[in-house]
């Protein structure tokens, strides 16, 4: 549903261009640099846009959100009319939004028009009241401070969260938790993977699961660190960023045993985001990687360039991997994959995943494997598909 005052902007050019200018919501710079996401999932739709490339966004048509060119974003406004109030009254907005900002210096533009009368024009236009500087900042903070958890924005095709649009003071996640009155004893004030379990545990898991995105886009290649993070988001519900940390996890795994596990904990966080031919390759590539022959020293004649450094160890790291527990743990994804394809109607791919889980399968399975259940259930599933 269109709201009523996009309406009158776009049926009445006058009121329009005064809106672009000199107060910066140009219904004609609606198109923002690159596809962008609520991390909430909620409806997003581009409205506007000002002279600096940034946009305006209306947020599951009600709250207007602000998208600068550089990364940031914050909400501007529970309402169309509550952001365009704060616009029109406070059009230097991006001067105060310090905690202790004065709200006279954002009441005028130093160039364009009368502001004073563009300011009186629109407002009457749109039937908007006259507010003090005072109470439109308030607002406007009080905006800023509901960015997180509901309204962080996502580019689309990384997951990478937009930073945050002001510095104003929050309560940290710890705080939070606090707040919420966990009993019991807690953890260290730095534990803060502990902190984010609690978090989760406590019905925070909205702000655990952004404080855990974030957490992802600023570390670097720790293995240990972001596995830990893959578990934290799983855990709050997110198996696709759960797998975008995983995916660096794979990256940062040197022998081919650890490849493969790391492969098969991706393939299943995909399978849970609902991707099964992502997983689907993870699986095959976690296949490859433990089935590759290791590299041994090399042979007379060989063409190389002889450093005088020791041959590297040969990687045997994956030595019979089919009868030991990773071998079950893969067959047993490509069960459960083989059963997710049967389900969205897939034949193909699920007798395929059903066939390699079997193969897996062949040298250790027997009547009293704990996988027969699965593997009978998979079995029903793709024989129902014919």
């Amino acid at each position: 549903m269109t709201d009523p005052l996009l309406s009158t902007l776009r049926a009445q050019p006058r009121l329009a261009e005064l809106a672009a200018f000199p107060f910066g919501f140009d219904l004609d710079r609606a198109g923002h640099g690159e596809d962008v996401v609520l991390a909430s999932g909620a409806p997003l739709e581009p409205i506007a846009g000002d002279d600096t490339g940034g946009t305006y966004f209306l947020c599951d048509g009600k709250a207007v959100l602000y998208a600068s060119s550089e990364g940031e974003a914050g909400l501007m406004g529970t309402s169309v009319a509550e952001a365009l109030e704060i616009l029109i009254g406070l059009p230097g907005w991006w001067d105060v939004l310090a905690p202790d900002a004065d709200p006279r210096e954002a009441t005028t533009v130093p160039y364009g028009p009368d502001t004073d009368a563009a300011r009186a024009e629109l407002r009457a236009g749109l039937g908007l009241p006259e507010r003090t500087p005072e109470e439109l900042l308030a607002r406007l903070h009080a905006a800023l401070l509901r960015t997180e958890p509901e309204y962080v924005l996502l580019n689309a095709e990384e997951g990478l969260a937009y930073e945050l649009l002001d510095a104003l003071p929050r309560p940290t996640l710890r705080e939070q938790v606090l707040a919420a009155g966990v009993e019991g004893e807690l953890p260290d004030e730095d534990d803060e993977f502990a902190w984010i379990g609690l978090a989760v545990a406590s019905g925070l898991t909205a702000e655990a699961r952004i404080r855990l995105i974030r957490l992802l886009d600023d570390t670097g290649p720790d293995a240990t660190r972001l596995a830990r993070i893959a578990e934290g988001l799983e855990a709050a519900g997110d198996p696709a960023h759960a797998a975008r940390a995983q995916r660096l996890v794979l990256s940062l795994q040197d022998t081919a045993f650890d490849r493969g596990s790391a492969g098969r904990a991706l393939a299943r966080l995909e399978r849970l985001s609902g991707d099964a031919a992502a997983a689907r390759r993870s699986l095959d590539r976690a296949v490859a990687a433990l089935d590759a022959r290791p590299a041994g020293p090399r042979k007379d004649g060989q063409q190389e360039l002889d450093l005088g450094l020791p041959e590297p160890p040969v990687d045997t790291s994956a030595e019979n991997w089919r009868r030991l527990g990773l071998g079950r743990m893969i067959a047993e994804e490509y069960l459960r994959l083989a059963l997710a394809e049967a389900d969205s109607g897939h034949p193909e791919p699920a007798r395929t995943a059903l066939d390699k889980a079997r193969e897996l399968l062949a040298a250790r399975t027997g009547p009293h494997d704990a996988l027969g259940p699965l593997v009978q259930e998979a079995t029903w599933a793709v024989q129902r598909l014919r």
